[in-house]
């Protein structure tokens, strides 16, 4: 891909173009204005045309004419070489080669395990929150805090959040980055069941008889 730049040394005067249609005239409305009195207030149109095809010079009636290498022209072709003059303004067309560079985003990072792994005595997986707990759940692709953590929590330090629509079940998540926690497979992670009151009054009645 070009860029066609307009070059002129009397009066010094570089224009890129930088749309692909362009006015030149006196009149400050134009892309290119020249104030010159031999150039007409809306001189003339520049278009480039596609695939580096060159620049289209189309005369918009002016009064002292649009010249391409000395000519007379009402719409014509210009290449890189070419001079072009509006009026008594002369230019030399230039091209310069434009390299379109593509950015690439950055992968996403992945959040990772960090830390080392606890356990309790008897081997059982500890909680990265509270050791003394053992985990029961485990952070989905690891725990993404800032803090060091494998990212396996014991209930107790998860944060939940009751399913909508009467639905049963509760989701668990980290409390430091939010990620999806799950049961660790092969944990039991159910609580023991409350004893009803009869249960503990016939405890109860026990244990005195005993005693």
């Amino acid at each position: 891909m070009v860029r066609y730049i307009l070059q002129s040394s009397n009066p010094t005067v570089r224009f890129e173009l930088c749309s692909r249609t362009s006015t030149v005239g006196r009149n400050p409305g134009n892309q290119l204005c020249l104030n010159d009195p031999s150039v007409s207030s809306f001189h003339a149109e520049l278009t480039i045309l596609p695939e580096d095809g060159g620049l289209r010079i189309r005369d918009l009636q002016s009064t002292n004419g649009t010249f391409l290498n000395g000519e007379a022209v009402i719409d014509s072709v210009a290449i890189p070489g070419y001079s072009l003059q509006f009026g008594g303004v002369e230019f030399q067309l230039e091209a310069e080669a434009v390299e379109i560079k593509v950015p690439t985003a950055a992968a996403p990072k992945l959040a990772q395990a960090a830390g080392q792994v606890q356990t309790l005595g008897d081997g059982t997986l500890a909680c990265s929150r509270n050791p003394g707990l053992p985990a029961t759940h485990q952070a989905l692709g690891g725990c993404g805090a800032v803090v060091k953590c494998p990212g396996f929590f014991a209930t107790p330090s998860l944060r939940s959040t009751k399913l909508a629509g009467g639905t049963a079940g509760t989701l668990l998540f980290c409390p430091d980055c939010n990620a999806r926690c799950e049961s660790i497979p092969g944990v039991q992670t159910t609580k023991a069941k409350k004893q009803s009151f009869f249960a503990r009054l016939t405890q109860t009645v026990q244990m005195t008889l005993k005693s």
